[in-house]
């Protein structure tokens, strides 16, 4: 009985936070079309620094609807290990087209290494992922549940 209200309550819980997730995409859309409108209204053109932003925001939106994609194959019960690799990668590659270059050298060293090892331990995990079949074996098991 009380295991069976927790569930629910686990389940609206999930609801809410998708729906919040969708709800800061919209929000993040429309933040993106005035940033945009504002950047342009501006000077006329974009500049460099206007189109690192306006990327930003896109990227931003683009990891909240993966994070969404994630809260919908979480509640279906589906393998979120691709969704979440997509995130991650979406995520990652933000952070690599707004690395600023500037303050001290040493800190920005440390930023680009830090990047760098997280790059290279998301492209691992990916083809360690694919190379062991974890996500098709699991995506079959899916749909002959189904």
């Amino acid at each position: 009985m009380f295991g069976k209200v927790l569930h629910k309550a686990v389940d609206w819980l999930e609801r809410v936070i998708a729906s919040l997730l969708v709800v800061i995409a919209v929000l993040g859309a429309v933040d993106l079309v005035v940033e945009l409108y504002a950047a342009v209204s501006g000077k006329g053109y974009l500049t460099p620094e206007t189109i690192l932003r306006v990327l930003d925001s896109v990227l931003v939106v683009f990891v909240v609807i993966e994070l969404f994609n994630i809260a919908v194959a979480y509640m279906s019960r589906r393998n979120v290990i691709t969704t979440v690799m997509e995130a991650g990668l979406v995520a990652v590659v933000r952070k690599l087209v707004i690395f600023e270059t500037t303050g001290e050298p040493m800190y920005v060293l440390l930023k680009a290494c830090a990047l760098a090892v997280l790059i290279v331990a998301i492209g691992v995990t990916w083809y360690l992922l694919r190379r062991s079949d974890a996500c098709e074996i699991a995506a079959r098991a899916e749909s002959n549940a189904v």
